[in-house]
Protein backbone atom coordinates (compact mmCIF):
# COMPACT_ATOMS: atom_id res chain seq x y z
CA UNK A 1 0.00 0.00 0.00
CA UNK A 2 1.28 3.45 -0.86
CA UNK A 3 1.83 5.80 2.05
CA UNK A 4 2.37 9.53 2.50
CA UNK A 5 2.99 11.64 -0.58
CA UNK A 6 3.07 8.63 -2.91
CA UNK A 7 -0.58 7.96 -2.04
CA UNK A 8 -1.94 11.48 -1.92
CA UNK A 9 0.27 13.42 -4.36
CA UNK A 10 2.56 16.40 -4.01
CA UNK A 11 -0.07 18.98 -3.07
CA UNK A 12 -1.40 16.87 -0.21
CA UNK A 13 2.12 16.12 0.97
CA UNK A 14 3.03 19.79 1.12
CA UNK A 15 -0.27 20.56 2.82
CA UNK A 16 0.45 17.92 5.47
CA UNK A 17 3.80 19.44 6.37
CA UNK A 18 4.33 21.14 9.65
CA UNK A 19 6.98 23.41 11.02
CA UNK A 20 8.78 21.47 13.68
CA UNK A 21 9.18 22.96 17.12
CA UNK A 22 8.53 20.79 20.10
CA UNK A 23 7.39 17.25 19.62
CA UNK A 24 4.34 16.23 21.64
CA UNK A 25 4.82 13.16 23.75
CA UNK A 26 8.58 13.50 24.06
CA UNK A 27 10.02 13.81 27.55
CA UNK A 28 12.95 15.93 26.39
CA UNK A 29 13.90 18.27 23.57
CA UNK A 30 14.62 16.54 20.25
CA UNK A 31 18.28 15.91 19.48
CA UNK A 32 18.00 17.82 16.21
CA UNK A 33 17.58 21.39 15.09
CA UNK A 34 16.13 22.75 11.88
CA UNK A 35 17.37 25.51 9.64
CA UNK A 36 14.85 28.31 9.26
CA UNK A 37 11.89 27.39 7.07
CA UNK A 38 12.55 23.63 6.97
CA UNK A 39 9.32 21.62 6.68
CA UNK A 40 9.01 17.94 7.54
CA UNK A 41 6.19 15.47 7.05
CA UNK A 42 5.01 13.89 10.33
CA UNK A 43 6.38 10.40 9.54
CA UNK A 44 9.74 11.88 8.53
CA UNK A 45 9.82 13.94 11.73
CA UNK A 46 9.25 10.79 13.80
CA UNK A 47 11.98 8.74 12.07
CA UNK A 48 14.39 11.67 12.15
CA UNK A 49 13.82 12.03 15.89
CA UNK A 50 14.71 8.37 16.40
CA UNK A 51 17.85 8.71 14.27
CA UNK A 52 18.89 11.85 16.16
CA UNK A 53 18.28 10.13 19.50
CA UNK A 54 20.42 7.14 18.47
CA UNK A 55 23.20 9.43 17.18
CA UNK A 56 23.08 11.45 20.39
CA UNK A 57 23.28 8.28 22.51
CA UNK A 58 26.53 7.31 20.76
CA UNK A 59 28.17 10.75 20.43
CA UNK A 60 26.49 13.14 22.87
CA UNK A 61 25.74 15.43 19.91
CA UNK A 62 22.63 16.43 18.05
CA UNK A 63 22.17 16.91 14.33
CA UNK A 64 21.16 19.92 12.25
CA UNK A 65 18.70 19.54 9.37
CA UNK A 66 19.32 21.99 6.54
CA UNK A 67 16.55 20.91 4.17
CA UNK A 68 13.34 18.91 4.18
CA UNK A 69 10.41 18.98 1.81
CA UNK A 70 10.85 21.33 -1.13
CA UNK A 71 8.53 22.97 -3.59
CA UNK A 72 9.66 22.88 -7.24
CA UNK A 73 10.96 26.44 -6.74
CA UNK A 74 12.99 25.44 -3.69
CA UNK A 75 14.32 22.37 -5.53
CA UNK A 76 15.34 24.58 -8.44
CA UNK A 77 17.15 26.92 -6.06
CA UNK A 78 19.10 24.01 -4.53
CA UNK A 79 19.95 22.59 -7.95
CA UNK A 80 21.08 25.99 -9.19
CA UNK A 81 23.59 26.12 -6.34
CA UNK A 82 24.90 22.65 -7.20
CA UNK A 83 25.19 23.52 -10.87
CA UNK A 84 27.08 26.76 -10.05
CA UNK A 85 29.51 24.64 -8.01
CA UNK A 86 30.12 22.42 -11.05
CA UNK A 87 28.13 19.36 -9.94
CA UNK A 88 26.93 17.17 -12.81
CA UNK A 89 23.31 16.37 -11.99
CA UNK A 90 23.38 13.41 -14.37
CA UNK A 91 25.92 11.77 -12.06
CA UNK A 92 24.00 12.57 -8.89
CA UNK A 93 20.40 11.71 -9.81
CA UNK A 94 19.12 8.34 -11.01
CA UNK A 95 16.81 9.77 -13.65
CA UNK A 96 19.35 10.75 -16.30
CA UNK A 97 16.75 12.24 -18.65
CA UNK A 98 15.21 14.48 -15.98
CA UNK A 99 18.63 15.59 -14.75
CA UNK A 100 19.66 16.35 -18.35
CA UNK A 101 16.57 18.52 -18.85
CA UNK A 102 17.46 20.56 -15.77
CA UNK A 103 21.12 20.89 -16.78
CA UNK A 104 20.03 22.04 -20.21
CA UNK A 105 17.74 24.69 -18.72
CA UNK A 106 20.64 25.88 -16.55
CA UNK A 107 23.03 26.08 -19.52
CA UNK A 108 20.45 28.18 -21.36
CA UNK A 109 20.09 30.74 -18.59
CA UNK A 110 23.27 30.63 -16.49
CA UNK A 111 24.47 34.03 -17.71
CA UNK A 112 21.22 35.67 -16.61
CA UNK A 113 20.28 36.81 -13.13
CA UNK A 114 20.04 34.03 -10.56
CA UNK A 115 16.30 34.50 -9.92
CA UNK A 116 15.47 34.29 -13.62
CA UNK A 117 17.53 31.14 -14.05
CA UNK A 118 15.98 29.53 -10.96
CA UNK A 119 12.53 30.36 -12.39
CA UNK A 120 13.45 28.54 -15.62
CA UNK A 121 14.71 25.48 -13.75
CA UNK A 122 11.58 25.47 -11.56
CA UNK A 123 9.43 25.53 -14.69
CA UNK A 124 11.20 22.38 -15.93
CA UNK A 125 10.74 20.67 -12.54
CA UNK A 126 7.02 21.57 -12.43
CA UNK A 127 6.57 20.04 -15.91
CA UNK A 128 8.37 16.90 -14.73
CA UNK A 129 6.18 16.64 -11.62
CA UNK A 130 3.02 17.02 -13.75
CA UNK A 131 4.06 13.98 -15.74
CA UNK A 132 4.85 12.03 -12.54
CA UNK A 133 8.63 12.47 -12.59
CA UNK A 134 10.14 13.53 -9.25
CA UNK A 135 13.86 14.27 -9.67
CA UNK A 136 14.31 14.36 -5.90
CA UNK A 137 12.59 12.78 -2.93
CA UNK A 138 12.60 16.25 -1.37
CA UNK A 139 9.69 16.96 -3.74
CA UNK A 140 7.76 14.01 -2.28
CA UNK A 141 8.20 14.91 1.40
CA UNK A 142 10.47 11.91 1.98
CA UNK A 143 14.02 13.29 2.16
CA UNK A 144 16.08 15.45 4.49
CA UNK A 145 19.57 16.87 4.40
CA UNK A 146 21.68 16.79 7.56
CA UNK A 147 24.70 19.08 7.91
CA UNK A 148 27.98 17.17 8.14
CA UNK A 149 30.65 19.89 7.98
CA UNK A 150 30.75 20.20 11.76
CA UNK A 151 31.02 16.42 12.33
CA UNK A 152 34.36 14.72 12.87
CA UNK A 153 35.29 11.77 10.65
CA UNK A 154 34.33 9.46 13.55
CA UNK A 155 30.94 11.18 13.97
CA UNK A 156 30.21 10.95 10.24
CA UNK A 157 30.98 7.23 10.34
CA UNK A 158 28.72 6.77 13.38
CA UNK A 159 25.94 8.78 11.74
CA UNK A 160 26.03 6.52 8.67
CA UNK A 161 25.99 3.42 10.90
CA UNK A 162 23.01 4.75 12.85
CA UNK A 163 21.03 5.57 9.71
CA UNK A 164 21.77 2.18 8.14
CA UNK A 165 20.20 0.60 11.23
CA UNK A 166 16.79 2.02 10.26
CA UNK A 167 14.77 -0.04 7.80
CA UNK A 168 13.54 1.95 4.83
CA UNK A 169 16.08 4.78 5.26
CA UNK A 170 19.05 5.24 2.97
CA UNK A 171 21.93 7.67 3.38
CA UNK A 172 24.23 9.33 0.86
CA UNK A 173 27.10 11.59 1.85
CA UNK A 174 27.39 14.53 -0.52
CA UNK A 175 30.31 16.92 -0.74
CA UNK A 176 29.01 20.12 -2.33
CA UNK A 177 27.91 21.48 0.07
CA UNK A 178 28.90 18.87 2.68
CA UNK A 179 25.83 17.06 4.03
CA UNK A 180 24.09 13.72 4.37
CA UNK A 181 21.05 13.14 2.19
CA UNK A 182 18.56 10.79 3.86
CA UNK A 183 15.71 9.18 1.91
CA UNK A 184 12.80 7.67 3.79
Amino acid sequence: MLRGPQRYGLAAAIGALIMVGSQPGRAEAPHYTLAEGVRLAPEVRQTLGQIADAFHARTGRGIHVTSGTRTPREQADAMYDKLRLGVQLTRLYRDYEAASEIQSAYRGCRRRARQRCVREIARVIRRQVRRGCYISRHLRASAVDVRSRDMSRRERRIFEQVVRGFAGVSVLEEGRPPHFHLQM
